[in-house]
């Protein structure tokens, strides 16, 4: 089974659209004035060509694990929804989770449900989806609007428990089990995030995912630019990094998954400005194969 995996695409439009918000505003000013807006300029064309890219590969799925857009406008999720198009109605091979820029602030409650829920569920959280080929995709949510000085991301308890009661069905136990969500679990140095950009719980969410009597094969998140893949106690995590931001050498994964065998093969492909296409990162450390459970 092959599984395509993207992140942190952030479709970017200026001026904005929707509500006010004082922390909309300090996005503008550090995109306008601190050159971070040069990060993603144009990525509504390398979105384009990363969506095309992903289905040359014959991938059996993809999956995106959020920050579809900048600062969660309306016509940022509208243009998002019209980049993937027709895929909206194919819930069967794509899966999209919301970062925290799909929910960025107050005033864009119910947005990404709008244009997204097709894609994951009805974004009911944690969401389920068992693919046909023996992979089972656990989708957690821990995107909310924080404060200006706060980008930092929440499972919460309750999420966590109906997370345990999934992970620990015998059901899953001969299932290739893949936890998604947002907000990475430990950076690439092997310590926690920052409290104002990391996962507030991320302690409880990894002492649940080790767990002896839960079931899970792979960890992927995004959230955090630059991609790597590290472990906790027990499990691999991925962090496919941004596939759009021009700042670093963007690019997204495909896993080659061998169900039986608990074995995944991880192949990178990196966004060559020159070449204006995706195409293989033959000499990044990504490429490796795991053997999971």
């Amino acid at each position: 089974m092959k599984l395509a995996h993207f992140s942190d695409i952030h479709v970017t439009h200026f001026p904005l659209s929707g509500g006010f918000a004082l922390k909309r505003l300090a996005a503008v000013t550090s995109y306008s004035f601190a050159g971070r807006g040069k990060h993603f300029e144009g990525s509504d064309q390398r979105i384009a060509a990363l969506l095309a890219h992903v289905e040359s590969q014959n991938v059996d799925h993809a999956l995106c694990t959020g920050d579809l857009t900048g600062v969660a406008t309306e016509r940022e999720l509208e243009r998002a929804a019209e980049l993937f198009g027709d895929r909206l109605r194919e819930p069967d091979r794509y899966t999209v989770i919301p970062g925290n820029h799909d929910r960025y602030v107050t005033s864009a409650a119910g947005l990404f449900e709008k244009h997204f829920a097709t894609l994951c569920e009805g974004a009911s959280f944690p969401a389920v989806k068992h693919l046909p080929s023996g992979v089972t995709l656990v989708l957690l949510d821990a995107a909310r609007p924080t404060s200006l000085i706060d980008s930092s991301g929440l499972i919460g308890e309750a999420q966590r428990s109906k997370a345990l009661s999934i992970l620990s069905d015998p059901s899953l136990k001969d299932r290739f089990v893949i936890v998604a969500l947002h907000y990475g679990l430990l950076r690439m140095t092997g310590k926690r995030d920052s409290r104002p950009h990391g996962l507030r719980d991320d302690v409880e969410v990894m002492h649940l995912l080790d767990r002896a009597d839960v079931s899970v094969d792979l960890v992927l998140h995004g959230h955090l630019h630059r991609p790597f893949t590290i472990r906790t106690k027990q499990r691999h995590i991925i962090n496919a990094g941004s596939a759009t931001d021009l700042h670093m050498r963007c690019g997204y994964n495909v896993y080659d998954i061998d169900v039986a065998a608990r074995r995944v093969a991880v192949t990178r492909h990196w966004w060559n400005r020159e070449a204006g296409r995706y195409e293989p990162d033959t000499s990044h450390a990504l490429n490796v194969t795991l053997t999971t459970r």
